[in-house]
């Protein structure tokens, strides 16, 4: 009887000793790569203020707005864009500025809407048939140059719950266009 009690005791201390070795083990391997790779600065930003966006290429929020119901059916009758999920529509007006000599090409797809638990690029299929209304993805600017884009994200109902979405339009969001080594970020 004894003999079971001391197998029994050993293998709990065994195991509780393999457990915390595990922890420790886990531990020490989180400090040793946030020790090697520190978490990203976050630049950040607000309506009418500046960041870099390329080199020699600055950014500024001018505003941003979801459409309406009206507005955003009108426009995907327009556009002939249908969606399968409820969605509504994030527009968002931006400043471009050529500070560089020489002429630059921009993508502006790397643009991002983000919400906690939400990331969405420009919908690409709503801007490219509104006939003007959104700007185009490739922008060029010339030395100087000041440009004003305006691009609509779409934020799906299937990305939050029934609660969360009928709240979307009151949650923070923001417009991401770096993440790593400096997170780059105007709040919407």
């Amino acid at each position: 009887m004894k003999k079971r009690a001391g197998k029994r005791r050993k293998k709990s201390i065994l195991i509780a000793a393999g457990t915390v070795l595990v922890i420790i083990l886990t531990a020490a391997g989180y400090q040793k790569i946030n020790r090697e790779i520190p978490p990203a600065v976050v630049e950040a930003a607000q309506i009418g203020e500046w960041l870099e966006y390329r080199d020699g290429v600055m950014i500024s929020l001018d505003s941003f707005r979801f459409l309406t119901g009206d507005e955003q059916e009108r426009l995907y009758q327009e556009t002939g864009f249908e969606t399968i999920y409820e969605t509504k529509l994030l527009e968002v007006t931006l400043t471009l500025e050529n500070t560089a000599a020489e002429s630059r090409q921009v993508a502006m797809s790397d643009l991002y809407a983000e919400g906690i638990g939400i990331s969405n690029g420009i919908n690409k299929n709503i801007a490219d048939a509104s006939e003007g209304r959104y700007s185009s993805n490739m922008q060029e600017l010339q030395p100087g140059e000041i440009k004003q884009v305006c691009y609509p994200y779409e934020i799906l109902k299937n990305q939050v719950s029934g609660k969360e979405w009928a709240e979307i339009t009151e949650r923070e969001f923001w417009l991401t266009f770096s993440s790593y080594p400096v997170k780059k970020k105007f709040l919407l």
